[in-house]
């Protein structure tokens, strides 16, 4: 009788539990066995539920506890069990609670379709709208299929058997990134090295891309050396190690710096190049005032236009120099404060100047070459770096030259008397002439007025003929004394190139300038022809005959 109720209690246990199984439940049992193709798991029930391995995505192991979804109690083992409903569920559990609280549900983007894209949840497909699939619009909206991803949940409802899931990806990457800036910006220190990548180039400096954030680097703080625009230094997308100088969190402002990484070359520029020194560099760029001299990267000097040369007026720059050249130069001053160094072209060599009253003293006679010939005045070059000027009036003692140019021209190797020296204002003064004895001097000496000379016409003018009397001294013939009879026209009576003899009528000594008288040689000819005759008288020759003569000549 006891054995009997024993039975019946155990009996009733059993049923008991057996009871507290129902179908579509979800409950945890223990794998009692793993074959070729199935799981056995032991949930409680009078049998072992068998599961398709195929439902399994990673095959369990004896003992492990897993759950599953009591589909029916009424299969030939008497239970039919499913480890992929019982995900199935958990995962509509676990996107029903992310959409109530706002966390991330992971999936993979399958497929693009029309407005967007379909979305693997495990179990569930969910759309993503295009506009939800990234920060920015996408340049290939392909790239990011086949990615895994998390999102954001805007929406799971079901309707019917059907569940409808809407996802946002930009907003989980929203919200990371603001996690991501929040703690850069923690992080962030004046001072701090941190790689960046170029992102986009512009006239006056590059945006660096830090990750969360942007940062900015002005022009000048690219590189110590001059630059005219960033994209001689740096390019797009290039990775690079900036320093922060500065930065406002509120305003979200970053200011960055390359050059900061590496020492200031200004720093001890006073003990590399002292005044005076010799130094060697590249011309960078010309500009109106002069030319600027790369010494080292980040270190220039000013060549300014008027220390080009000691003796050449310098226009422009460019008349020297030109970019890239490599030239010697000499330090004149140091500005470490304000990053200035004057620097010297011409000082290189000796200022021609300095002596040049002992090499060319006053009243000597030095040998030069003809450089130039102006409209008043030629230049010659007496040595390197050393000109002087002579006048038109110190080229030829002749009173008649036009042109500088009818005397002299360039490349002619001539000997000068140097008549006044000033090193100060670098000029010298010299002239031609005043090597040969001034030949006015010598007619002077050897010719008087009355004097009857002959000469060549050299030229014939309105009012006269200028006849060469000497190499250097002509007379002028005035019209009313080319003959004695009225002349209108000088060239009826004479023409270029005429011997003819003159009488000397007035020398102006003061203004170097001899009259002279055709007409009165003629009459004084006539009166010693006269004189002859009367000599003769007593041959037979009367004095009325004779006056009858010399009028008809």
């Amino acid at each position: 009788m006891e054995e009997k109720q024993e039975n019946l209690s155990m009996e009733s246990l059993y049923e008991e539990t057996f009871r507290r199984l129902h179908p579509g439940e979800i409950v945890k049992g223990k794998v009692v066995a793993v074959t070729d193709n199935e799981v056995l798991v032991d949930v409680g029930y009078k049998a072992e539920g068998a599961i398709p391995k195929v439902e399994f995505a990673e095959v369990p192991q004896v003992g492990d506890e897993v759950e599953v979804f009591v589909r029916s109690l009424s299969g030939e083992s008497g239970i039919v069990l499913s480890k992929r409903e019982a995900d199935r569920r958990r995962r509509w559990e676990e996107i029903l609670r992310a959409k109530e609280e706002g966390s991330p549900v992971s999936g993979v983007i399958r497929e693009r379709v029309k407005g967007g894209y379909r979305v693997d949840l495990g179990g569930y497909i969910a759309f993503m709208p295009q506009s939800q699939s990234d920060l920015r619009p996408l340049s290939d909206p392909d790239s990011i299929v086949g990615e895994t991803s998390n999102f954001k949940v805007l929406d799971a409802k079901m309707e019917g058997k059907n569940p409808n899931i809407v996802v946002s990806r930009r907003a989980w990457l929203q919200e990371e990134l603001e996690r991501e800036r929040e703690a850069f910006w923690n992080r962030l220190v004046e001072g701090k090295v941190i790689e960046g990548q170029v992102k986009r180039i512009v006239d006056y400096g590059v945006f660096v891309d830090l990750g969360p954030e942007t940062g900015f680097m002005h022009i000048s703080d690219i590189s110590w050396k001059r630059i005219s625009h960033p994209s001689e230094v740096l390019k797009e997308g290039q990775r690079i190690w900036v320093k922060v100088l500065s930065f406002d969190r509120e305003k979200r402002k970053i200011s960055l710096g390359m050059k900061q990484l590496t020492p200031d070359p200004w720093e001890d520029v006073d003990r590399k190049y002292p005044e005076g020194s010799r130094v060697k560099g590249r011309v960078q760029r010309l500009v109106d005032f002069g030319a600027f001299v790369e010494l080292e990267e980040g270190v220039e000097g000013l060549v300014h236009i008027s220390e080009f040369s000691w003796t050449r007026r310098v226009k422009h720059p460019s008349e020297m120099v030109k970019e890239g050249d490599e030239v010697e130069c000499v330090v004149i001053g140091v500005d470490k404060e304000r990053r200035r160094i004057s620097l010297s072209l011409k000082r290189v060599e000796e200022n021609p100047w300095e002596r040049v009253e002992e090499r060319c003293p006053v009243d000597s006679v030095v040998k030069g070459k003809v450089v130039k010939v102006l409209p008043n005045r030629v230049i010659v070059e007496l040595e390197k770096g050393v000109e002087a000027f002579v006048n038109a009036e110190d080229l030829t003692w002749s009173r008649r030259l036009r042109r500088p140019s009818d005397v002299v021209k360039v490349g002619d190797e001539v000997q000068v008397r140097i008549l006044e020296v000033d090193p100060k204002r670098r000029r010298i003064r010299a002239g031609i002439k005043q090597v040969l004895p001034d030949p006015w001097e010598l007619f002077l000496a050897n010719y008087r007025e009355g004097d009857v000379i002959e000469g060549e016409v050299t030229s014939i003018t309105d009012f006269g003929a200028f006849v060469k009397i000497t190499d250097e001294v002509e007379g002028l013939v005035h019209v009313s004394q080319l003959d004695d009879k009225k002349v209108n026209r000088p060239e009826d009576v004479v023409k270029v190139g005429d011997r003819v003899k003159a009488v000397i009528m007035k020398i102006d000594g003061e203004n170097r300038r001899v009259s002279l008288s055709i007409k009165e040689y003629k009459l004084l000819k006539e009166k010693e022809e006269v004189g002859q005759l009367i000599s003769h008288e007593g041959g037979g020759f009367k004095l009325g005959d004779i006056l009858k003569d010399v009028l008809k000549k």
